[in-house]
Parts: structure tokens; sequence; C-alpha cells
């Protein structure tokens, strides 16, 4: 379960707004569903958002999800 999120960003407003609902969706979720969160999840939380930013919803997603994955990863390790 994941307890805390943050990501930190020198991106523009949409970037901020994409990544800070990543954390949001992604709180209080088990980490094997918050590595499932879509691009389009984060936009429809969002509320949408202009076609020419979409893409700032994708990179928080594939974000979220390499973190996640480098979580599985380690804890393989143990």
């Amino acid at each position: 379960m994941i307890q805390n999120a943050s990501f930190y960003t020198t991106g523009c407003g949409s970037s901020l707004a994409c990544g800070s609902m990543a954390t949001c969706l992604a709180k209080v979720k088990p980490i094997e569903e918050a590595a499932h969160l879509s691009q389009q999840d984060i936009l429809t939380a969002l509320g949408g958002m202009p076609p020419e930013v979409e893409h700032c919803a994708l990179l928080a997603a594939n974000t979220l999800k390499a973190a996640c994955e480098d979580y599985f990863k380690n804890q393989k390790g143990d």
C-alpha cells in the first residue's frame, strides 16, 4: 500500500497538475494498482487538459509506473 507519494518537476503548470494528480491517485492504493494508472485516468481526474499538453499526463503515468517497477525490482533483491 502506498502511504505517501511525491514528485518534483521543473516543467510547466500542466506538468505540475498532472504529476500532482498522479501522486493523489496513487496514494492509499496497492502498488500493483498504482502501477496501472494511465494517462486517461489522470486526464479524467483532472477534468481534461488541452490536447497540446495531454502528453504531460502520459509522462506522469509513465514515471509512476517506472517508480513502481523499481520498487518491485528492489523487493526481489531482499
